[in-house]
């Protein structure tokens, strides 16, 4: 899927580690054929058996079709679908159609899907597969989309429409047209209520019965990443109690919504990469009762799409109207770009601060004298988070 796929793959690897089963995964997140199958070798013996029977792998929508064949993988999870890196993958039902060629190449696999994103919950239609759908029920947001990456349906092209939002294209969508729905989740979210600290108390309705646990992660988004873990771990047969108390005491993935302590400042990396996460990011950040210092780094490089103008779908309008900050922070090849955007979305052009060097930007998160939330996209934050992390004890984001 476009958005997720790193901390839910993460959840799923704490809740092994939690019931004591011995695994694999990609964890650097190397999730092209070649970083996928660098991880089989080094856990390989030397006739070329696994020296495990299970792996956790992370795998690029783009790259999934072959993955499929040769992995033939038990279970497999999308989380969603939404425009991201559109000089590689063009539309986003061109992506859709590169997971649903890899499925085809994994009759046996059992599909764990979001019901609430049309796209992804169309991947069900017309297999074969085993399919189990994970959702939020009685969940909505009053925000309407003022652009819809999925707005027409796949059957008949007729435009959907919605019993309810929760974010972007996401929520209890219909064709008025032919009949086609989101199917009722399996694994449905039913509550979901904020905890002191950031987290959520989370209460989801399964097949086996109804669990409640704390997720440690903020933001809606991770409740629905805690969904989709915990569906692929009922469809695996892990033990529900033993995967409830991983989530409650897992801590975030490499930037994202990583916390660390620099000096005496407390620092939020959250990454952003399309126009769907870049809006959850900045929910998140308009969310924040105390005063911060926002910092958004931009790049340009082969990983991140060359082409930036997505970020000019992103939402950055409503953080300024809804509060103005003292001073904000842009860095990356592409940072002029990004202080015009927020030049444009409201922002005082000279509250903002253009840092050259990755080091000059640690500087300023030391002296900040307030929280600091980064909001990078994915090269700039394997610069800064090295950066940062350094400075705060922690090792490289793949240790």
């Amino acid at each position: 899927g476009t958005n997720g796929k790193t901390t839910t793959a993460g959840m799923l690897r704490h809740m092994l580690d939690k019931a004591g089963t011995a695994y694999f995964s990609n964890r650097s997140g190397a999730n092209l054929t070649s970083g996928i199958t660098a991880e089989f070798i080094e856990n390989a013996d030397l006739l070329g058996k696994p020296k495990k029977t299970l792996a956790v792998i992370e795998c690029d929508e783009g790259n999934f079709p072959a993955v499929a064949a040769a992995l033939q993988p038990r279970a497999v999870i999308v989380t969603n679908l939404f425009r991201d890196q559109l000089d590689r993958y063009g539309e986003v039902t061109h992506t859709r159609d590169l997971i649903a060629s890899g499925i085809q190449k994994a009759p046996g696999a059992v599909l764990c899907l979001n019901a609430d994103c049309s796209l992804t919950a169309s991947l069900g239609w017309d297999v074969p597969n085993e399919t189990v759908y994970f959702g939020l029920e009685n969940i909505s947001s009053d925000a309407v989309p003022s652009v819809s990456d999925a707005p027409h349906c796949l059957r008949c092209g007729a435009r959907y429409a919605y019993r309810r939002y929760t974010f972007a294209h996401l929520g209890d969508w219909y064709c008025p047209a032919c009949g086609a729905q989101r199917p009722a989740p399996d694994m449905a979210v039913e509550s979901v209520e904020a905890l002191p600290g950031g987290g959520s108390a989370v209460t989801i309705k399964t097949p086996e019965g109804t669990v409640s646990f704390d997720l440690a992660l903020p933001a809606l988004y991770n409740v629905c990443n805690a969904a989709a873990a915990l569906t692929a771990a009922l469809t695996m047969g892990w033990d529900m109690d033993i995967c409830c108390a991983a989530l409650a005491d897992f801590g975030a993935v490499f930037g994202r919504m990583e916390q660390l302590t620099v000096g005496e400042t407390s620092v939020r990396i959250v990454l952003v990469k399309n126009p769907a996460g870049c809006d959850r990011a900045l929910e998140f950040l308009a969310s924040q009762s105390e005063d911060v210092l926002p910092i958004f780094c931009l790049n340009d490089n082969a990983a991140d799409g060359t082409d930036v103008s997505w970020i000019w779908d992103a939402d950055y309008e409503s953080l300024l109207a809804a509060r103005q900050y003292a001073s904000i922070g842009v860095y990356g090849v592409r940072a002029q770009d990004m202080r015009l955007r927020l030049k444009y979305a409201g922002a005082d052009d000279a509250a903002i601060t253009v840092y050259d060097t990755a080091d000059d930007l640690a500087a300023a998160v030391q002296k900040a004298g307030k929280p600091v939330v980064v909001l990078p996209n994915y090269t700039s934050m394997l610069t800064v988070r090295d950066k940062l992390s350094a400075l705060a004890g922690g090792g490289r984001f793949w240790e």
